[in-house]
């Protein structure tokens, strides 16, 4: 029996936890490159273990009483499309918007640095990884990344998300370093949602800059 069976449930707030590897085939050369850099940084071993680890994994019905309770990178499903239609199945949920997440916290301090080109090529590979994790499984709805940094971009990285198939648009939690939010060129950003009948949203945390 699903952990829910006595309600319909939406899920608002899951995520795919990227791996190494997770933009090779969505990324310009310097965006994969800078990627997997950041990986390597991190604990390189754990990772491949890790792969390891899900692929023999062979999660099913049996799995039930644990789904709940495994986390991250180690939630079945995490970074695998298959097992996260198995997990949808455990948990009851009938749909899950699925959040970036990794690939999220680079895209936050993207947003104030100085090298505009490398955020919306980045936000670019991510929403296409996203639309890639998503597309086996009508229940896992894909969340695309917009930038706010550069008012003209803006507009035109939200078209090319919602043409690829997002079902909500993801602005940074932070203003940009440069404008408001509010600033009125944006609205070619809010009139797109609205005209496609999308979410925009954003994910209340921190990457890391902390406000005063």
């Amino acid at each position: 029996m699903p952990y829910i069976s006595d309600r319909t449930v939406h899920d608002a707030d899951s995520h795919v936890m990227e791996i190494p590897h997770w933009l090779d085939e969505f990324g310009t050369k310097r965006v994969v490159d800078q990627f997997n850099a950041r990986f390597r940084r991190e604990k390189p071993n754990f990772y491949t273990d890790l792969v390891k680890k899900h692929e023999a994994a062979n999660f099913g019905p049996e799995d039930e009483d644990r789904v709940m309770g495994l986390k991250n990178h180690q939630a079945i499903g995490a970074f695998r499309a298959e097992d996260r239609s198995t997990a949808l199945d455990l948990m009851g949920v009938k749909t899950q918007l699925v959040f970036p997440t990794s690939t999220n916290v680079w895209l936050e301090t993207l947003e104030h640095g100085d090298d505009l080109d490398l955020l919306y090529e980045t936000a670019s590979a991510t929403n296409r990884s996203q639309i890639e994790f998503c597309r086996h499984d009508e229940r896992l709805l894909p969340v695309g990344y917009v930038s706010l940094a550069d008012l003209d971009r803006a507009s035109a990285t939200a078209k090319e998300a919602l043409e690829l198939g997002v079902k909500a648009l993801l602005v940074p939690w932070a203003c940009p370093l440069n404008h408001a939010t509010s600033h009125i060129k944006l609205d070619a950003v809010w009139s797109q949602a609205v005209d496609a009948s999308v979410p925009v949203l954003l994910h209340v945390g921190l990457a890391d800059r902390v406000l005063p």
